[in-house]
Parts: structure tokens; C-alpha cells; sequence
């Protein structure tokens, strides 16, 4: 045999040899009963915290919604109380305006307030305005805290809401001593913003259609509200809250709108002579004309003891964005209508 002959052999054989088979790894599967487990507990998870989440939810959107009196129970309320019992400040917040940001003009204007009274806001729903409600409210809160006097601070629209109320708890006994009113307009023709088209109109449709829709009525929702902020930042504000799922932007407040539409035919004349009416305006309101809204209230309470203070650049009904500049205001507008009780020093002996 030949080498060349070998070599070829050993090539064929070499060539007929097998391969060795690759030994396949074993897996380590989930046994059936802990992946059962595994996905069972997975599951409940997802589902405690979507309950969770809607809780969260239903409460933010109750909190918005519910017709009640919030005191802050705070030292200068507290101390408000001991020395004025029987009174309380009730503040009432503009159209649209959240309970959680009519909590915030409170707190803003507190320190003024309580040199006569306590301090507590009204929350009420954004989708509407139920006063019979409000009235309840205001009622169980009185005879809870025995109050026989009411101050009331009106944010815009709700300086309207206030006069009707003031009315009703007259009817009831209670001394209405004082009803601000804060950038409010006595009737729509007072309104000048953006979405005065709307208002009129927001008692008869629904102005939304899709994505649009959205857009438009927070456009209109942030114009209508600026809280002391510049057109643009209103409007960015207002498309922003359009989509946020926590709050009712969607369908205009067509309670609130038919109510400012029809003031003041709600007012029955029940308010006495007796109370003052103080006035709070920048006279560059872009929102409610200030001159004609003035003329408003004197026409219609032209016997009442008046006070009005102009507040220049501070916007519309923005105590929370200018606290000095309001409590400054609020405090000339008590000295001029309801001046503190003057305390006669005792005569020094004379020897």
C-alpha cells in the first residue's frame, strides 16, 4: 500500500465518522400549581391597585363636587372664634373655581378676615350650582357653631352667589353685617372675557365635539379664570386641565352660566339696608368690566352703606397670586363699614 493509498483511507474513514450529538440543556419549568400562584397574585395586585386608584380618583372628583363648609381649624381661626362669637367670614368661589383653590383665596385672605370673625369657604360642584344646597350647607353649619352673624366674601361669580344667599338667611334670622364682592359683575353684560359667547349659550348646548371640543371649552375655561395670570398662561392652563381626567372640563357649567345669565332676577330684595357692600376691583379687570360692574351694585343696593378700592394690575379675583395687596384692601373696606368697637380707657384719677 502506498502512503498516498493510507492517507486516502484515513481520510475516508475519518470522513465516515459521526459527529458527536450536542447534549441539550435542561430547562427548569415552572411547576403548574406556583405558576398558577404567580399569575393569580399578579393579577390581584393590578386589581388592588386599580381599586386604589379609583378611590383616589372618586374622592379627588368628590372633593369638587360636594356642597359643604370648610373651617380651617387653625390658632388665628381659633382665636378669631373666642373673640368673636357668633360670627364667621363664609367665602364663596368664583365660576369654575375648584374646592381646593377656593380653599387657597381663604387662606390668602385669613389674617383680614379674622380681625372680625373666623374664617371658612364653601365648596360646591363644578359641574353646576345648586343654591337650595349651598343654603343647607350654610344652615347646618350655623346651627352647629350657634353663628347669628355672617360676613361674606364673594370671588367673582360667587359675590352674586352671595346675595342671593345673604337674602335667605335674613329670612331665617341672621344679621348679614357685610357682603365683599371681589372682582364680581353684577349681571353678564358686566363679563368681557373670551367665552361671554358661550356663557350665553351654555345653558341650551353642549360645546364640545371630540379633541376639539376639549380644546375650546379649556381655552375658554382658562380665559374665563386667569386667577391673576396673564392671557397666555390662563389659556395654557386651561387646554391643560381640559384633558386631565380629575376634573369636569369638558361640558360647561350650565348651571352657573344659567344663573349668572339670569342675575339679578334670583335676588328677591331681602337684603337690609343695614349691610354694607364693599367693592374690590382692578380697574383693568380684562374680565369683568370694573366701572360697569360697580354702577351694578350701587343700582342695586342704592340705600346700603358702600365702599369701593381699586386694586391696579392684580387681574381678576386673584387673592391667592396677591395676598398683601388684598388683605390690604379687605382691611380698609371692615374700617370703612364695620370699624372695630372703640374701647374707652378708663379716666386716670386726678390728685
Amino acid at each position: 500500500m502506498t502512503a498516498s493509498t493510507a492517507l486516502t483511507s484515513k481520510q475516508q474513514q475519518g470522513g465516515n465518522q459521526e459527529k458527536p450529538t450536542p447534549v441539550a440543556k435542561r430547562t427548569h419549568q415552572i411547576p403548574d400549581v406556583p405558576r398558577r400562584m404567580f399569575f393569580l397574585t399578579m393579577g390581584a395586585a393590578a386589581v388592588t391597585t386599580a381599586f386604589q386608584a379609583n378611590i383616589v380618583a372618586d374622592g379627588m372628583l368628590t372633593e369638587r363636587t360636594q356642597y359643604r363648609v370648610t373651617t380651617p381649624d387653625n390658632a388665628e381661626n381659633q382665636a378669631a372664634a373666642a373673640r368673636f362669637p357668633g360670627k364667621t367670614w363664609y367665602l364663596l368661589g368664583g365660576f369654575r373655581v375648584s374646592y381646593r383653590d377656593t380653599g387657597r383665596k381663604l387662606a390668602a385672605l385669613q389674617p383680614a378676615m379674622n380681625q372680625r370673625a373666623p374664617a371658612s369657604y364653601i365648596g360646591y360642584s363644578n359641574d353646576g350650582i345648586d343654591v337650595a344646597q349651598l343654603f343647607i350647607a350654610i344652615r347646618r353649619d350655623v346651627f352647629e357653631r350657634k353663628i347669628d352673624t355672617v360676613y361674606f366674601y364673594g370671588d367673582s361669580f360667587g359675590g352674586m352667589v352671595s346675595v342671593v344667599l345673604g337674602s335667605l338667611l335674613t329670612q331665617i334670622g341672621l344679621t348679614v353685617k357685610l357682603i365683599v364682592m371681589g372682582s364680581s359683575p353684577s349681571n353678564v353684560a358686566d363679563t368681557l372675557d373670551p367665552g361671554k359667547e358661550y356663557i350665553s349659550l351654555a345653558g341650551q348646548i353642549v360645546p364640545y365635539l371630540g379633541v376639539l371640543g376639549r380644546l375650546g371649552a379649556g381655552l375658554w375655561a382658562g380665559l374665563a379664570n386667569p386667577n391673576g395670570q396673564g392671557m397666555y398662561s390662563a389659556a395654557r392652563r386651561g387646554i391643560a386641565g381640559s384633558f386631565d381626567l380629575n376634573r369636569n372640563s369638558l361640558i360647561l357649567s350650565t348651571s352657573q352660566a344659567t344663573f349668572l345669565q339670569a342675575f339679578p332676577r334670583q335676588y328677591d330684595g331681602g337684603i337690609p339696608t343695614s349691610t354694607g357692600i364693599g367693592l374690590l376691583y382692578d380697574p383693568g379687570d380684562f374680565i369683568v368690566d370694573a366701572a360697569s360692574a360697580t354702577r351694578g351694585w350701587e343700582a342695586l343696593f342704592p340705600r346700603n352703606p358702600r365702599f369701593s378700592y381699586d386694586m391696579p394690575k392684580t387681574g381678576h379675583a386673584s387673592p391667592e397670586i396677591n395676598p398683601e395687596i388684598y388683605r390690604t384692601a379687605l382691611r380698609v373696606v371692615l374700617d370703612e363699614l364695620d370699624p372695630p368697637p372703640v374701647t374707652s380707657k378708663p379716666l386716670q384719677p386726678i390728685f
